[in-house]
């Protein structure tokens, strides 16, 4: 007799949220939705048939939601065929940050989940923003990615050297090429503009609202490093791609985007005996604000020297 595909508890069923799926259908279809606007906005723009400015807005936002299939691919989550995890991860890199490879978007996106709220996290760059930069820092904290990585990423580079020489030149040869044939003012209207609105909200959706007032690391309290947003499920699930169980996702990274309200629910009593960062539907600061104060006062004073 075949074995059984339904759980027969609920650590396995929760086991097998975490598994890596053959291919994660919601996430390969968020792709092929994604790709085909984006193909539909470049044509509909190029033949003139909307406004380039409208295009421009039109692929900010269909490229937000590509961003969640490369976050996906980047932990691995959208499909255990590595080859087929990696060709989609690509493909959708390709079309919101070419100049960044998997192997880069990975490393550095780790050291976020590692370090994240620390001296360390490559985000620091987006939470330490003051509000006249904030215009500037959100849209355009790739650059800092990139530094992030040639800072620290001397092991990387090292292994996969030729790899991203490679790389490089390659698409070095097509940028070079697209402005040669005179579509330079397309990829800086379809291409770059796009890119900066799609790093705004994912400063916003990905950075800002999980992780204010990201004065606790994750090495410290990691449930309170990262917050749950509680509230107008039906509305903000699909807005912010279920990131308002964002602590679930640094508890538990493997698991795919989709499933993470399922996991939320089955370690509910266990996440909830924690001091989590709880967020209302609206709110920017947690409602629990008062403890991630007293923790960082309580650590900054351990840490100076007795008198």
């Amino acid at each position: 007799m075949a074995a059984s595909v339904f759980p027969k508890s609920q650590e396995e069923y929760f086991e097998q949220l975490r598994r890596p799926p053959l291919l994660a259908l919601p996430t390969a279809l968020l792709f092929v939705f994604s790709m085909g606007g984006i193909g539909g906005v470049w044509y509909l723009a190029l033949t003139g048939q909307i406004p380039i400015w409208l295009g421009t807005i039109a692929n900010g936002l269909i490229t937000y939601l590509l961003f969640s299939v490369i976050h996906d691919a980047a932990h691995l989550s959208l499909s255990r065929v590595k080859w087929l995890n990696e060709t989609i991860g690509a493909i959708g890199l390709f079309f919101l940050f070419p100049y960044a490879p998997m192997v880069l978007l990975r490393w550095v996106h780790n050291k976020h989940h590692s370090y994240a709220n620390g001296p360390l996290d490559p985000d620091r760059f987006e939470h330490e923003s003051s509000w006249w930069q904030v215009p500037f820092r959100w849209t355009m904290f790739d650059g800092a990615y990139i530094y992030y990585f040639i800072k620290y990423g001397q092991n990387v580079r090292k292994k996969h050297g030729k790899e991203l020489v490679a790389f490089y030149s390659g698409l070095l040869a097509l940028f070079v090429a697209a402005l040669y044939f005179g579509y330079g003012f397309e990829l800086f209207m379809l291409w770059f503009l796009p890119s900066r609105i799609t790093l705004f909200l994912i400063a916003i959706v990905f950075v800002i609202l999980p992780h204010y007032p990201a004065i606790v690391a994750q090495d410290e309290e990691p449930y309170m490093a990262t917050t749950m947003r509680y509230g107008w499920e039906w509305l903000l699930t699909p807005l912010l791609v279920y990131q308002n169980y964002h602590l679930i996702h640094h508890l538990y990274p493997e698991i795919p985007f989709y499933r993470m309200h399922k996991a939320y629910f089955i370690k509910f009593d266990e996440i909830n005996r924690q001091n989590i960062s709880r967020q209302t539907a609206f709110g920017v600061k947690p409602e629990n604000m008062e403890s991630h104060l007293a923790y960082r006062q309580e650590k900054d004073a351990a840490l100076q020297p007795a008198e």
